[in-house]
């Protein structure tokens, strides 16, 4: 075996792993800065993943997840929706969960684009419930 293809094949394996380790630091850092910035404008994680949820019960006084950049407006009434597990064991098949109205608020103010307060009318709500315009 030469010497030199030795040494030229570990000389290349080299500079892989240390292209391979960059390009997972500049992902890492682009990931970071993506999530960094995520968090500062709710965007895409308001929009899909929290819309319409309970994230605060105080009081009396609900905090939910809906603003003026959803339409919402001071004296609108939502109903309360709860997802209520239907199966006990997940691996089971079928319909697993089931939506369930459960009360109704009715928005107290709004103060900021994607937040307002609500008092409960009738009914229950809890933290991580949803609430939904009602269609009258």
């Amino acid at each position: 075996m030469n010497p030199n293809s030795v040494v030229s094949r570990w000389t290349s394996q080299k500079r892989i792993r240390g292209l391979v380790s960059s390009l997972a630091l500049v992902l890492i850092v682009a990931l970071t800065v993506a999530s960094a910035a995520a968090a500062d404008t709710p965007g895409l994680l308001h929009r899909v993943l929290m819309r319409g949820q309970i994230l605060e019960k105080e009081n009396g006084t609900l905090v939910v997840c809906i603003g003026k950049q959803d339409g919402a407006q001071v004296g609108q009434e939502l109903d309360v929706i709860r997802h209520v597990r239907t199966v006990a064991n997940p691996k089971q098949h079928g319909k697993r969960f089931l939506r369930k109205e459960v009360g109704r608020v009715r928005i107290t103010s709004l103060f900021d684009e994607h937040y307002a307060t609500a008092e409960l009318l009738d009914g229950s709500a809890r933290v991580n419930d949803s609430v939904e315009l009602i269609d009258k």
